[in-house]
């Protein structure tokens, strides 16, 4: 199961992770993970190139995670908007993605 964690401070995203593997079908052939890996690195891109230097990207095998440094309205905006994405693809495939969204 892909495991999504938000890290908030005051209501805004300081950190997302996310980790591990949804299990939908084999590898190279599942759905759940390519729909989370094209939001994810799709958002990443874009917040390196809309707002540069505002956030610190850690991509490995099954695991990304955005953290931000400089937070401005159009990175919290793009983050959540990202996250907005994720949940809807949860709600198609609650059982192979989960999130967990919280006050730190």
């Amino acid at each position: 199961m892909v495991k999504v964690k938000v890290e908030r401070s005051h209501k805004e995203i300081v950190t997302i992770k996310i980790f591990d593997h949804a299990g939908y079908a084999d590898a190279g052939q599942d759905l759940v993970c390519a729909g989370v890996s094209s939001i994810s690195v799709g958002m990443m891109n874009a917040l390196d190139l809309l707002v540069p230097e505002t956030c610190i990207f850690q991509l490995k095998e099954a695991y990304i995670e955005i953290k931000t440094k400089q937070r401005n309205e159009k990175t919290l905006l793009l983050l959540e908007g990202m996250l907005v994405q994720l949940k809807t693809l949860q709600e198609s495939y609650s059982s192979y993605i989960t999130i967990n969204d919280q006050e730190v």
